[in-house]
């Protein structure tokens, strides 16, 4: 197994069955830590793969309780050593997206596939990279099930290119229209 680190913490890596973590992605971690300010929240990483977004909040954040989803064993096992290695208490769920996942989180964050096929990354699994149509149905299904999975404060954030996008619960609607903007301005 391979290893990369990612807010300063030593993840294992399955190269080519796992999604690697990158470094864009510390962005998204650096958002939820914000947002959480020191608080006991529940929070949930969907799409979990390696375990790094909701491990290092679970460690960065010690009062936050982590759950961690994915559809794919490989990812969750994978999640599973990392938390342990690292001694991070996460809870991880196999499922698609927010199933299985509480009703009353806090936050929800997410780094999902998000390009539609053949826009190069061939070296990294295509389940964890290309989504389906022109790419955003993972997100689109995901900000669709949301609101019911937050609390009435809650609010999830979302990585897409490198960006970090937030919505508070309200403000799904409007996450779901900046979305489909950004799908407009790429075509």
């Amino acid at each position: 197994a391979m290893q990369t680190t990612f807010h300063g913490l030593t993840f294992v890596t399955d190269p080519g069955r796992v999604f690697t973590p990158r470094a864009t992605t510390e962005r998204l971690v650096d958002a939820a830590l914000d947002r959480l300010g020191g608080k006991p929240a529940r929070v949930a990483d969907v799409g979990t793969g390696s375990g790094a977004v909701a491990i290092t909040l679970a460690l960065r954040a010690p009062e936050v309780e982590a759950w961690a989803s994915d559809t794919c064993a490989n990812a969750l096992t994978l999640a599973r050593l990392n938390a342990d290695r690292l001694g991070a208490q996460v809870h991880c769920v196999k499922g698609d997206l927010l199933e299985g996942l509480p009703h009353d989180l806090d936050l929800i964050v997410a780094n999902l596939p998000y390009l539609p096929e053949g826009t190069g990354y061939e070296d990294e699994p295509a389940k964890a990279v290309f989504s389906t149509g022109d790419g955003l149905d993972h997100y689109r299904r995901l900000i669709a099930g949301a609101a019911d999975h937050l609390a009435d404060d809650g609010a999830m954030l979302i990585q897409l290119h490198g960006d970090v996008l937030e919505a508070q619960r309200s403000e799904l609607p409007w996450l779901q229209a900046r979305l489909e903007s950004l799908v407009a301005a790429a075509a």
